[in-house]
């Protein structure tokens, strides 16, 4: 619906190509084409990462004062209006191109709110009650940019882990942008919002195309847009490096991550509390093949605290044999892991260890997937006595089978 108002509103409007790349670490891959199988990876030792940039010192690290710059910019290419002492000119909001994108950006933003985002808060409240009281952190592996359905379901956490294949990026120089490119900046903008909007996750060759440097560049614009539209507001934007022991250190530069291993944060905070809350994105290969060269991610995730998983839309990346170092990495660090049938496969999840609620309706995976990742495991957990008794109700679609009431989620708590 929104890409066919906005692509007469901007007169030039590109098609979102439909399809998936191969196995990665990315965000939620496409439902149309099987991701293949590739041989396991080798191990290149002849090439070494550029060294990163000195790194300041870790003293600082997770303190921040606030710059409201980003805050300001955020809202703006959200479509929505600048608050009293903006940093940006106030003609910007006078382009008839970004109020009819505005405009737009509203009335689609209600929608989802209404049919989508609003049903996932109450569902949460109610069905994730103890991990809220309980506040860990959010682990959102195969994420991009999709800090929105993770704060819907864990609005209290304190730290959201997002990891993809798309580069971390910045935000716009507004200031310093020509007006036609602003304009154009808004296109692309709504270009690589079209597929979660519409079906609830992104397809990640779109993501590759959109997000680059001549585009919307990056991962971070679309998660401040996400964060500003649910009533928050970005109190900074900082970047980082992990080492190879897994410690992080702060990088100098205000700048866009250049390096393997560089990340982004970014601090916010609702509207109505002061408590600031931070968004972590890093760009990796979450593979076997990609930890088994990537020493500090390795040392990053094995340091990481017992944590809430949350994985949808993901590929059925967890279901193939060079995944398992991922595998094993969710089944050690997590508290509670939230997915759809995408994620870990149900025969890991043993109920010996796990306590397990099933939602929804689980059927065949999309045709686009190869019909090895059909579960009749799962089926059968869903429809015995027992699950039958238990099993609610979806009131709301989130996943590859958009479009339709047939879709399901699994919470698997850990015992004792």
């Amino acid at each position: 619906m929104m890409y066919k108002i906005v692509k007469t509103l901007f007169y030039s409007f590109i098609p979102v190509m439909v399809g998936a790349i191969a196995i990665s670490c990315g965000n939620n891959q496409s439902q149309e084409t099987p991701p293949p199988v590739p041989p396991q990876p080798k191990v290149d030792t002849s090439k070494k990462a550029p060294a990163p940039p000195k790194p300041v010192s870790k003293q600082a690290l997770d303190t921040v004062t606030p710059n409201r710059k980003y805050n300001d910019i955020a809202r703006y290419i959200a479509g929505m209006k600048q608050l009293p002492g903006s940093t940006l000119p106030a003609t910007l909001e006078k382009d008839t191109v970004w109020i009819r994108f505005a405009k737009t950006f509203d009335s689609e933003w209600a929608h989802d709110k209404a049919t989508r985002l609003d049903p996932m808060a109450s569902w949460g409240n109610t069905e994730l009650a103890e991990q809220h009281k309980a506040n860990l952190d959010v682990f959102y592996p195969f994420s991009g940019p999709d800090i929105l359905h993770a704060n819907v379901l864990f609005p209290q956490a304190k730290r959201y882990h997002l990891y993809g294949l798309e580069r971390a990026g910045a935000l716009p120089y507004l200031n310093k942008m020509k007006i036609k490119n602003v304009e154009s900046y808004l296109e692309e903008v709504y270009t690589s919002l079209s597929d979660i909007l519409t079906k609830s996750y992104f397809i990640t060759k779109n993501m590759l195309n959109d997000l680059q440097q001549n585009n919307v560049n990056g991962t971070l614009p679309l998660a401040s847009i996400f964060l500003v539209r649910s009533g928050y507001q970005i109190v900074n934007v900082k970047y980082f490096h992990i080492n190879e022991d897994g410690t992080e250190v702060q990088l100098k530069k205000d700048s866009v991550p250049v390096h393997s291993n560089d990340f982004v944060k970014v601090y916010f905070k609702h509207d109505k509390d002061s408590t600031v809350q931070v968004m972590s994105y890093l760009k990796c290969d979450l593979s076997d093949g990609g930890l088994q060269k990537n020493k500090g991610v390795t040392a990053w995730l094995d340091a990481m605290p017992v944590s809430y998983t949350y994985i949808k839309s993901a590929s059925y990346l967890l279901h193939n044999p060079f995944f398992s170092a991922m595998r094993a990495v969710i089944l050690k660090k997590s508290q509670t892991i939230l997915q759809d049938d995408t994620g870990m496969p149900y025969k890991y999840l043993p109920g010996k260890d796990w306590n397990l609620a099933f939602y929804g309706a689980y059927i065949m995976p999309v045709s686009s997937f190869p019909r090895g990742f059909y579960q009749t495991d799962l089926q059968k957990a869903y429809h015995n006595a027992d699950s039958l008794k238990q099993l609610k109700k979806l009131p709301f679609s989130l996943g590859y089978h958009w479009g339709s009431s047939v879709q399901n989620l699994m919470k698997a708590e850990r015992k004792g």
